[in-house]
């Protein structure tokens, strides 16, 4: 039986252009919520949620810059 791709191999550019799509989504959600009845401002708000949710996992995964002792051995 076949199973989900659990790891993804992404360049730096891709994770960009998704992080930049997501925040543009917040942003059409957030135009929503000012704009519109109450029930699509709870419905687009819960999705702002969804996207952040996304974007803080994305960020989570990153791995910042750290630094390398001489031999090798990334320090604290």
């Amino acid at each position: 039986m076949s199973s989900y791709n659990t790891m993804f191999k992404l360049s730096i550019k891709e994770v960009d252009l998704i992080e930049s799509s997501i925040r543009s989504q917040i942003s059409q959600f957030s135009r929503l919520d000012a704009t519109e009845t109450h029930s699509v401002a709870v419905d687009s708000h819960k999705r702002i949620i969804e996207l952040m949710h996304v974007m803080g996992t994305l960020h989570n995964q990153k791995i910042w810059y750290g630094q390398v002792h001489h031999t090798g051995v990334p320090m604290g």
